[in-house]
């Protein structure tokens, strides 16, 4: 059996080409309460495939499970957009924020949970989360987003405001195999699956 961490897009779609190919899967979301490690033993899982939202802490823990009980994992998800003439984009960890956002700068956060994840490394500047997909009038210096998200049309309006934007990097951990595209990752996932009989 797969384990699909999901959350994401990528992770919904993904799901249903699993099971369109006959693979046996299993979806997990972030907010389910049941431990992961039980989830893996329960269900005698065969391969994780890890497609929860950026900079989730299930990545990690996954990946630590995997590695100590000889699992395959695969990290799937949305490669990185590039710039174009105009954008004022910065790539950065969380922990870099504070010396790419100057003190008293007004920032806009993509979403809550990147909101909570900086707010404590950035004092001295106004923090807020977007409310929707789009810009408000609000004075806004910097939009701070997650490196694999798509939001084009929020980045659109920041290259048109002249708003900086900081994309946080949380890469995989060390030694993880990573896919960015759906067919990739369902050959993987075919693989595997063949490889321990988890087709239906």
């Amino acid at each position: 059996m797969i384990l699909l961490l999901a959350g994401t897009t990528q992770a919904r779609n993904l799901a249903d080409h699993l099971g369109e190919a006959g693979i046996k899967a299993i979806v997990r979301m972030p907010e389910e309460a049941e431990p992961l490690e039980g989830v893996i033993a329960v269900e005698e899982v065969t391969a994780v495939i890890d497609a929860s939202p950026a900079c989730s802490d299930l990545t990690a823990e996954s990946f630590a499970l995997c590695e100590a009980r000889g699992l395959p994992y695969l990290r799937f998800e949305r490669a990185a957009l590039r710039s174009r003439p105009g954008d004022m984009w910065q790539a950065s960890d969380a922990e870099a924020l504070a010396t790419l956002i100057p003190e008293g700068a007004r920032v806009t956060c993509s979403e809550p949970r990147l909101h909570d994840r900086i707010t404590e490394g950035l004092p001295g500047r106004e923090l807020y989360v977007l409310a929707g997909e789009v810009l408000s009038d609000q004075p806004t210096d910097w939009l701070v987003v997650f490196g694999t998200e798509s939001h084009r049309e929020l980045l659109e309006a920041a290259r048109e405001r002249s708003i900086h934007v900081a994309f946080l990097s949380c890469p995989p951990p060390p030694g993880a195999t990573r896919r960015e595209h759906l067919l990739d990752a369902l050959e993987w996932a075919e693989s595997h699956a063949m490889a321990s009989g988890d087709l239906m």
